[in-house]
């Protein structure tokens, strides 16, 4: 009798199946892990990017600060740049005026879709100059002729001036009994209040020297221009309607109201040696290594300050804002000729302000916007 063979169910087709569906449930979490933590390192290096343009646009409108916003720029005023990026992602920043000497520099960086923005407070990084008179003097001075210093302050058509400041005196000498007069009796050249003062400070380097947080060395560093020598015919020059400023002898332009572009052009001139000026006119910062011999008529808008002597002849010439001569070896300072010294307040504070550079602000200067 035969035995039919009893039916055997098998398993290896489920446990085929389960393991398919396991190792495709694997596959598939892995393949979308990996697309997640692709996603989330291009948006990181996105995020980066953006945030990398952004202080690109800080760093470099403080870098190439224009000058000309220090005294064109009214408060509330913005100025908008776009700095070039290597990376492909786009920086575009706002440069807005809070006062006379704080700057609100924003910066938004954008690569693909990611956006940041982050902003810093600049202040103006201003010398910090001890103008005692409109003549200034550590050692022996001669005036005479047909010279006038006056330590009244002055301001100038087109100038966009504050209100006049009280007087200086027309003279602050470290030694009053080393000032000699020639044809200048009872100073009768000489205008201020008083019109000379004997005054410690005159005698003192740091007058000179040393002007705030800024020291000489500091100062000369900031040098927009170099010049030596003799310089006749000094004055502002223009290419296709810009202000020239390479030209080493353009010093800006003084004469306001003409809307010339070098109206707003305040450079820091710096001399290694002795210099001698010539006929023309300029504004800014005049600092000179050696002596300083002026003729011809020859004008200057702002601060001068000479380690050596001061000369004027002939002509003389005319420095409004103020003059501090340090007479580093106390050799006499000669003031003669049609020489003409004015105080001027806001002479000096255009040219401070016009050749200033931003500095960051002290406390919480950065900040991230998003």
């Amino acid at each position: 009798m035969s035995r039919m063979p009893s039916r055997r169910r098998g398993f290896a087709l489920p446990v085929a199946v389960f393991a398919i569906v396991i190792i495709g449930a694997l596959v598939g979490g892995a393949f979308f892990a990996s697309t997640q933590e692709f996603r989330i390192g291009t948006n990181t290096l996105q995020q980066t990017r953006a945030l990398g343009a952004a202080e690109f646009g800080l760093n470099q409108t403080q870098a190439n600060w224009n000058g000309r916003w220090n005294t064109s720029m009214q408060r509330g005023q913005i100025q908008t740049l776009t700095p070039a990026t290597s990376d492909g992602s786009v920086a575009t920043v706002r440069v807005t005026r809070l006062n006379d000497q704080a700057f609100l520099v924003a910066a938004e960086g954008r690569s693909g879709q990611a956006r940041r923005r982050t902003a810093k407070l600049l202040v103006l990084n201003l010398p910090q100059i001890n103008f005692l008179a409109a003549l200034t003097a550590r050692g022996a001075t001669r005036i005479g002729g047909s010279s006038q210093i006056d330590g009244n302050d002055h301001n100038y058509p087109g100038w966009d001036c504050p209100a006049l400041g009280p007087a200086k005196p027309g003279i602050a000498a470290s030694d009053t009994s080393q000032i000699t007069t020639s044809g200048c009796s009872n100073y009768s050249c000489i205008a201020g209040s008083p019109k000379v003062v004997e005054d410690p400070a005159a005698a003192d380097t740091n007058t000179y020297f040393t002007f705030g947080s800024i020291g000489w060395a500091e100062l000369r560093s900031m040098a927009s221009k170099i010049v030596s020598g003799n310089i006749q015919g000094i004055g502002p020059t223009v290419i296709s309607g810009q202000c020239n400023e390479a030209d080493f002898k353009n010093f800006g332009e003084p004469w306001k109201g003409t809307g010339a572009p070098c109206t707003n052009y305040y450079p820091i001139i710096y001399s290694a040696g002795d210099l001698i000026l010539n006929t023309g006119r300029g504004q800014g910062i005049l600092l000179v290594e050696g002596n300083l011999e002026v003729q011809g008529g020859f004008e200057f808008y702002g601060p001068v300050i000479v380690r050596g002597t001061l000369r004027t002849a002939g002509g003389g010439g005319h420095f409004n804002g103020g003059v501090l001569a340090a007479n580093v070896e106390l050799d006499q300072n000669v003031v003669i000729g049609n020489a003409v010294i004015s105080y001027s307040r806001c002479a000096i504070l255009k040219a401070l302000n016009g050749s200033a550079t931003p500095t960051t602000a002290v406390e919480r200067a950065w900040y991230e916007v998003y």
